[in-house]
């Protein structure tokens, strides 16, 4: 009975990653239907969701500015290919492994390692400083959105300092990590 449960599931779950127009990042499913991405506002609220489901994982994979992911991954992998690789080899299945079947194993297990510490590192970010959260919800509120071509600025009447940042890859919109100031409009004379 277990056997044809997991070949059920299995299926299941084949057929949900074939349907999907986004292949799983990190491991994680694509959900536009949950996480709308379609427009500035829409990801932005998608991003809201993921935090109030605290859905840290999808916010990483699919719905932060994925070059800024990737360029943190990128920034560590050295760290946790040494981890990962001292953990490998620190098993008997890991200790038969060389050459190329190593170094595959080595990088999964570090790309793994390091997406879960960029996980922990965005939640941890959000709890330590819940204004953070308070901002991305005025913005989602009463945020002005202006869209120019694949980038977008959302930006509040009355802060001049600061605006959050969109951008677009492949038909979805991305919450950008910036903590550029918004360039505030010149005073009218």
């Amino acid at each position: 009975m277990r056997p044809l449960y997991s070949l059920a599931v299995g299926l299941v779950l084949a057929a949900a990653a074939a349907g999907q127009d986004v292949a799983p990042r990190f491991g994680v499913l694509h959900n536009p239907d949950l996480y709308k991405q379609d427009t500035p506002q829409e990801a932005l609220a998608a991003a809201l969701g993921a935090i109030d489901r605290e859905r840290y994982d999808y916010l990483v994979a699919h719905l932060l500015d994925p070059d800024w992911v990737d360029g943190r991954i990128a920034a560590n992998r050295g760290y946790f290919d040494r981890v990962a690789g001292e953990q490998i080899v620190a098993t008997a299945a890991g200790a038969a492994l060389r050459g190329p079947e190593l170094d595959a194993r080595v990088r999964e297990v570090s790309t793994r390692l390091n997406y879960q510490r960029l996980t922990a590192d965005v939640r941890r970010k959000l709890a330590d400083e819940p204004d953070n959260v308070k901002d991305l919800r005025r913005f989602a509120r009463d945020g002005q959105f202006q869209v120019a071509g694949d980038t977008a600025t959302a930006t509040l009447k009355d802060v001049k300092d600061r605006a959050l940042y969109f951008k677009k890859v492949n038909n979805r919109w991305f919450v950008e990590n910036r903590k550029d100031e918004a360039v505030a409009p010149p005073p009218k004379e």
